[in-house]
């Protein structure tokens, strides 16, 4: 029987512990996980600087090519393109390589709508109450207030929310585009890691993945 692949798609708010659950996710499975370090990879197979990348990762620096409209498309626009839109439409085509050969898990980049119609994915999104996240935040941070790891968390929302919904014309955080929407402060990331694995389980059958 040939193996079967198994990613795990993770969205997630600033603190939930969206990273943490990943990692844990895909030692348990024995698969790749990626996050920030996809940029390591992009840099590496295009001979990039990943300081460079990484700057730009998961922000949207203009908005004169929405791609959901067909803004990449347009020939005659392609010179106007922006780092941020050069940076997505490398990301993009990376996730959809490496889906077609691997199995691992990934946390945010768009990914539950670069990979919306592949079967082998498991769409899932992480969130918490602030009481949850602040003090994670805080120490994550090293921030000294509830007020400042409240901002902190508005902050990198507000960047995620854009960067999303600007690339794929979808709402970020929208139950609509995920299998299953987890509050981690109920089960703490342990036991979220533990439902994970009971769903991925479920959809995937316990088949061996490659």
């Amino acid at each position: 029987m040939k193996e079967k692949r198994m990613i795990i798609s993770i969205g997630r708010e600033c603190g939930s512990g969206g990273h943490e659950i990943g990692e844990k996710l895909a030692r348990h499975y024995g698969i790749n996980f990626y996050d920030k370090n996809l940029i390591n990879e992009l840099a590496e197979r295009k001979n990039m600087d990943p300081e460079k990348l990484s700057a730009l990762e998961e922000k949207v620096s203009g908005y004169i090519l929405p791609v959901h409209k067909g803004g990449f498309e347009d020939k005659s626009l392609m010179d106007k393109m922006t780092e941020s839109d050069k940076l997505f439409l490398m990301e993009k085509a990376l996730i959809k390589e490496l889906a077609e050969k691997e199995s691992f898990v990934i946390v945010g980049r768009a990914a539950n709508a670069i990979l919306e119609n592949d079967e082998n994915t498991l769409h899932l999104y992480v969130y918490a109450p602030e009481s949850f996240k602040i003090p994670r935040v805080k120490e994550f941070y090293h921030l000294d207030t509830d007020r400042e790891a409240r901002k902190k968390m508005l902050k990198v929302d507000k960047g995620r929310s854009q960067y999303f919904n600007f690339y794929t014309n979808r709402q970020w955080g929208s139950p609509d585009d995920h299998d299953f929407m987890i509050n981690s402060a109920v089960f703490g990331i342990d036991g979220t890691v533990r439902l994970i694995i009971d769903l991925a389980d479920g959809k995937f059958n316990s088949q061996k993945v490659s």
